[in-house]
């Protein structure tokens, strides 16, 4: 069997958790709870993957680069209770007592870490497994040594499910977000032109800089429609793109899991 590593978003598996636990009025006693629970799913995920080498990340705190690249970034998003935003460092405590390894690089989101890692992974033939409910991460399907899972829906994804949900390859993902926008992160796309049309578009000419070097190509109405709209598709793209590259600063032999090592 081929070598496996687990990247855990752990943000995302926390606040799905926390969120879960709403009917809980004492807030300290829904962080403990949280925390117990969390600690479970790790460890469900651990026994079901078996994984090699494993990883918690978390996000940075304050402002990344794609802040200062778009102010609005995420503007407007359900600030974290402050009780469970507190707490953070102590799930990292209690994780790693767990022997999961946490991650975490000031001025990054986790999403970066996350794609780093994998690619990374992938580069060496380790096959990848990320846990997050976040639809971000399927633009990086399209290598099949990468695959990611929603532990709530209990349902995995891979490069061939991209195309049924989508339409379009992993690889195009980032230039089909360019034109229908990311709502969830308040990136904007081009306005008037939803998921079916963005098809129609990218099944022409694959990239933004393809679609606006053959304009004339379209009907008048998705002309005026991306008329002007080169510079923001372009930083659109950019805010989506996950990137692959952050000097992480760890090796993958410090990310080592064995279950004989937990407590």
């Amino acid at each position: 069997m081929g070598k496996k590593l687990l990247i855990i978003d752990g943000l995302n598996v926390i606040r799905r958790l926390y969120a879960a636990l709403e009917s809980e009025q004492d807030l300290v006693r829904r962080v403990e709870r949280t925390q117990s629970i969390a600690i479970d799913a790790l460890v469900k995920l651990a026994d079901q993957f078996n994984p090699s080498y494993a990883v918690v990340v978390f996000d940075s705190n304050g402002k990344t680069w794609r802040h200062k690249l778009y102010p609005e970034y995420k503007l407007g998003r359900v600030p974290m209770d402050d009780a469970l935003l507190d707490a953070l460092p102590d799930f990292a405590k209690v994780f790693r007592f767990n022997h999961f390894p946490c991650l975490r690089l000031d001025g990054w989101e986790a999403d970066d870490l996350i794609a780093t890692l994998a690619v990374k992974a992938a580069h060496n033939n380790v096959q990848s497994y990320i846990v997050s409910t976040d639809k971000g991460f399927t633009q990086l399907l399209d290598d099949e040594r990468i695959l990611q899972y929603d532990y709530f829906a209990k349902l995995g994804y891979d490069k061939v499910w991209v195309p049924g949900k989508y339409g379009v390859e992993p690889h195009q993902l980032v230039d089909y977000w360019a034109l229908v926008g990311d709502t969830t992160n308040r990136i904007p796309g081009v306005k008037g032109i939803g998921p079916k049309t963005a098809l129609t578009i990218i099944n022409s000419f694959p990239t933004i800089e393809e679609i606006y070097a053959n304009l004339t190509f379209f009907s008048e109405r998705i002309q005026s429609m991306l008329a002007g709209g080169y510079e923001q598709c372009l930083q659109s793209r950019s805010l989506v793109a996950l990137k692959t590259d952050v000097d992480v600063g760890v090796r993958l032999s410090q990310l080592r899991y064995s279950a004989k090592t937990r407590p």
